[in-house]
């Protein structure tokens, strides 16, 4: 008798609970306005793309709002939007389908370079488990599509499948300037696999053809750009290119890589597993293996070499992370004894717990830690305050709460506050906002001179939000 499916593959349907254990993860989340950078600046660029019309070509919305970037997000998102409607649950489902997405490849990807459902399996729980993974999950912003490009690029790539590969090398080049370091990395592939015969010189040429090429299509959305508006990138982020800070921003990168939020710990098992492996259980790691691993290397080096050298922030690096865990998954499954992939999966899960749970109580409010959603519910009753208070003074609002309170899309307000300043020392402030993400470093100095008192203050863990007034008897 043929056994079932759920017998012959059992990591299927673990593969469905992650899933639905990510929408349940993330239910909140749908109904919570708009963070940081997809409040100020993607979801702006976003709406008036729907309204508008989506496109790709630059300068159909104006550079401010997409500030020079390529615009395959944005135009898919806009798609999304104007399709299924503008409601906050709706616009998050966009990320979080997009997410789902990159866990089922991930897990496909896996299986067809390992033959392994358990390696397969491992590679999706390790990324599910990743706070800054989830935490994007949801997020209106471009970092997990990306990555999920990135993950098709290499599969395409080493399955031969060039039609595949030029897709999704073009979506990534299309959706963030970042993936440009897929050009050299693949340059640098080619020679790899050159170098260990897996290919020949006729070959390699042809590879560095194609992929200068691709390069050229590319580019062009920047040469267009160059032509309409005189700039090939946006100025404020060419401003912001500083190699003063290039050595800080490479050991930041790979503590972000390969420390932080408990990657450590993966790396270190996956160090343990491939001694026990290789080591003492002789295992071998094909030619192939040895070219994919390579492969992760070249690009992560390219790609710290990237944010170190542009503006930088966490959630940029997110792209390779797939990569490496998909890599760690392979060293791990390559041990085949009793109940080990049950003691594997089980000791991930507490990890995973731990980290997560760390996440949701840090008191760190970025875009890549679980905590966002504290701070966004404290400012929601924050605002819904102010709605019923309804004042009239000027109210000092550090930016993040300015766009919050100044654009009505951003899922806190249904119209726009005109009584906020954004400068501190502005004599016509009557109120100051005191934010777990952006406090005031003036404030001590306020209260000791006695000049504003606390007037509301809401608060949830470690996340709050205070508004303090200043005194009648101060000029």
């Amino acid at each position: 008798m043929k056994k079932s499916i759920v017998t012959n593959y059992p990591y299927h349907w673990l593969l469905l609970l992650l899933i639905i254990g990510l929408f349940f993860l993330k239910l909140e989340a749908l109904s919570l306005p708009f963070f940081w950078d997809e409040a100020w600046s993607y979801l702006p660029a976003i709406r008036v793309m729907a309204n508008q019309g989506p496109s790709l070509i630059p300068g159909s919305i104006d550079t401010e709002l997409y500030r020079g970037h390529p615009m395959l997000f944005y135009f898919l998102s806009s798609l999304w939007i104007k399709t299924f409607g503008y409601s906050l649950p709706i616009a998050h489902l966009f990320s979080l389908f997009v997410s789902t997405v990159l866990l089922v490849s991930v897990y496909f990807i896996t299986y067809s370079w390992t033959n392994s459902y358990f390696a397969a399996f491992l590679a999706t729980f390790l990324l599910f488990i990743q706070p800054i993974f989830l935490a994007q999950s949801t997020f209106l912003l471009s970092e997990i599509m990306v990555g999920l490009f990135f993950v098709w690029s290499f599969y395409f790539y080493f399955k031969k499948q060039f039609i595949g590969y030029v897709i999704a090398m073009l979506a990534a080049l299309l959706t963030k300037e970042s993936a440009y370091c897929l050009v050299p990395a693949f340059v640098i592939i080619s020679g790899i696999e050159w170098l260990f015969k897996i290919i020949n010189t006729k070959t390699l040429l042809k590879n560095i053809l194609l992929i200068s090429l691709l390069f050229l299509v590319g580019f062009s959305f920047f040469i267009y750009q160059k032509i309409i508006f005189g700039w090939f990138f946006f100025p404020l982020h060419t401003s912001m290119i500083d190699f003063n800070e290039f050595g800080n921003k490479m050991e930041g990168s790979f503590l972000i890589l390969f420390v932080q939020q408990g990657r450590n710990l993966v790396y270190i098992i996956t160090l343990i597993a491939a001694i026990v492996s290789y080591g003492f259980l002789k295992n071998k790691l094909s030619k192939n293996h040895q070219v994919l691993f390579i492969s992760f290397v070249v690009i992560t080096f390219g790609f710290v070499l990237f944010a170190a050298i542009n503006f930088f922030t966490n959630r940029y690096l997110f792209a390779v992370i797939p990569l490496l865990l998909i890599g760690c998954s392979i060293v791990i499954s390559s041990i085949s004894k009793p109940f080990y992939s049950i003691t594997i999966i089980t000791i991930f899960t507490i990890i995973g717990i731990f980290n997560i749970n760390k996440s949701i109580n840090s008191s760190s409010f970025g875009d890549t830690e679980l905590s966002y959603t504290k701070l966004l519910k404290v400012q929601v009753q924050m605002v819904n305050y102010l709605k019923k208070s309804n004042f009239k003074e000027q109210i000092y609002t550090p930016f993040l709460m300015f766009c919050m309170l100044d654009n009505p899309h951003n899922g806190f307000i249904d119209k726009k506050f005109a009584n906020l300043g954004l400068y501190v020392n502005d004599t016509n402030n009557v109120y100051f906002f005191n934010v777990s993400n952006e406090k005031l470093n003036e404030l001590d100095s306020l209260l000791v001179n006695k000049k504003v008192f606390l007037l509301k203050k809401f608060e949830e863990k470690q996340a709050f939000i205070e508004l303090y007034k200043k005194k009648e008897t101060f000029n």
